[in-house]
């Protein structure tokens, strides 16, 4: 498959169902300052089973939105969004969502915050313990198990809220700017971690992101939304995610180029549209 970008036209066809299908997603918020507000406009898009995708784009361009209608959070204000051929529902059982601030109670321990969805679900202790552990061992946790979050680095707390959710066995993992609030080389190291743990346990993955090297060695396909509302302007194959390497291979650099050049031309665009019909905002 090729990783140059294409404008969007229809989803790909897929033999059976994918893992995500959403089309024609209007998302349209009813009580903004000024009125409704559209956050998302006739996005298209599908993902098979077990592939990779990052969401990029400018700031409020609806890309945490969109995440949490594919998590059942958020309902569509028209079109569809499939979760392996059913509707998209709250409290989805396989469905694991990671949020920004970890979300981790700080009166629990480590062990205890990895282990609380297995107790809601109440599995049995056994594999609680089989569970929390085998994922605490992979992610190099099992040392502080009994520590509490306050008593963590901002990365740590991270590998946490991964180990809480993979503990689930989710086929769809959604998660939203995990690493943005880490130096760069903990982010690189946890990126690599996902990875790793993607290549095992193979979930559907849908990672938001600002970074367009995080997109580029997570994301399998890449979608590039546009500025509010949201929609779908490229989609990009990225075949190269998982293998060894690849964060220092040519095609790594030549698509972190791609998409930096997409995006500074979709800015320029979305400015001189600005301008063009509401030229007092560039007086000044």
């Amino acid at each position: 498959m090729s990783s140059s970008p294409s404008r969007r036209g229809s989803p790909p066809h897929h033999t059976g169902d994918p893992a995500v299908r959403v089309q024609d997603l209007s998302v349209i918020f009813s009580h903004g300052p000024g009125g409704p507000v559209e956050a998302l406009k006739d996005v298209s898009f599908s993902l098979d089973e077990g592939q990779t995708c990052a969401l990029i784009g400018p700031s409020g361009c609806g890309k945490t939105t969109l995440l949490y209608t594919l998590a059942g959070l958020i309902k569509p204000s028209s079109g569809r969004v499939m979760i392996k051929g059913e509707p998209v529902r709250p409290k989805r059982r396989d469905t694991a969502l990671i949020l920004q601030d970890y979300g981790l109670l700080p009166w629990k321990t480590v062990w205890k915050n990895v282990s609380l969805g297995l107790e809601i679900r109440r599995v049995p202790r056994e594999e609680q313990q089989q569970k929390v552990e085998e994922v605490l061992g992979s992610l190099g946790l099992l040392a502080m198990r009994d520590r509490f979050p306050g008593q963590l680095s901002g990365g740590q707390r991270q590998r946490v809220a991964i180990a809480r959710a993979l503990t689930l066995d989710p086929d769809l993992l959604l998660m939203d700017e995990p690493f943005s609030s880490l130096d760069a080389l903990t982010r690189e190291e946890l990126q690599e971690s996902l990875v790793e743990l993607w290549q095992v346990k193979r979930p559907t993955l849908v990672v938001v992101t600002h970074s367009i090297e995080e997109a580029v060695f997570l994301g399998q396909k890449i979608i590039i939304m546009s500025g509010g509302p949201g929609r779908v302007l490229y989609e990009l194959d990225n075949p190269g995610v998982g293998s060894r390497g690849y964060r220092r291979t040519a095609e790594y650099h030549r698509l972190t180029t791609t998409i930096r050049d997409l995006l500074v031309e979709n800015r320029l665009k979305s400015t001189s549209h600005r301008a063009q019909h509401h030229p007092w905002e560039s007086i000044g």
